[in-house]
């Protein structure tokens, strides 16, 4: 084989190699945007359902705030919290309790997505609709405040914090699977993984697992 041929064969399979890695990268930021925009979506179904279904019943007068740690994390979570959350042990630990029969429900897909996003992805960001009267606030870790009075001062309406994971879905874009933990003060909260499908264009949540309560 020639020296100017070899090198024609080198430049083909680079540039085929470099174009294949564009199509790759813009196809994976375009799945990416599609994810945000579905994450948005859950969320709000389910802090809607699950957090707001009753706002009705609280009055008028006060937008509730729904504060969400934008940096998924459980470093802060007090008491046994760390021992149950998904956030605290190992990814190997992580990845064995998705073997769970009650994960069963949704598919490999979902589960893997779930894993993979949590692991990978580090900001958590979207944007919610929730009822008339509520808005969701997104916050980092230092935003807490080394005393509860800092919190209750700049989040004077909230109704405590969330720890939401990122949301893994399956290709289809229907079923969705993530973790979330509550935190509302003292000895109050809990943690939870949350199935939810979409049915007719609309989230719904179809079922969910207790981790911790306190």
């Amino acid at each position: 084989m020639s020296r100017n041929r070899f090198k024609n064969i080198v430049l083909y399979a680079t540039a085929g190699i470099g174009l294949l890695l564009v199509l790759v990268g813009l196809l994976f930021v375009i799945e990416q945007r599609r994810t945000q925009a579905e994450t948005g979506a859950v969320l709000s179904a389910l802090f809607s359902q699950e957090v707001l279904h009753d706002m009705d019943k609280w009055g008028a007068g006060r937008t509730v705030e729904i504060v969400i740690q934008r940096n998924p994390d459980c470093r802060v979570c007090p008491g046994g919290a760390d021992r149950q959350s998904w956030f605290a042990p190992s990814l190997r630990s992580r990845g064995n309790s998705l073997s769970d029969a009650w994960f069963a429900q949704s598919s490999r897909i979902t589960r893997a997505s779930f894993f993979l996003n949590s692991v990978f992805s580090t900001d958590l960001n979207t944007d919610l609709r929730l009822p008339s009267g509520a808005r969701a606030v997104f916050i980092n870790p230092s935003d807490l405040g080394a005393k509860t009075g800092d919190f209750e001062a700049r989040f004077p309406n909230n109704l405590g914090y969330f720890v939401v994971s990122h949301v893994g879905l399956n290709l289809n874009k229907t079923e969705a699977l993530l973790y979330v933990d509550h935190f509302c003060g003292g000895l109050c909260g809990g943690g939870n993984y949350v199935l939810m499908r979409k049915v007719s264009g609309a989230w719904h949540v179809v079922d969910r697992r207790g981790t911790w309560v306190s």
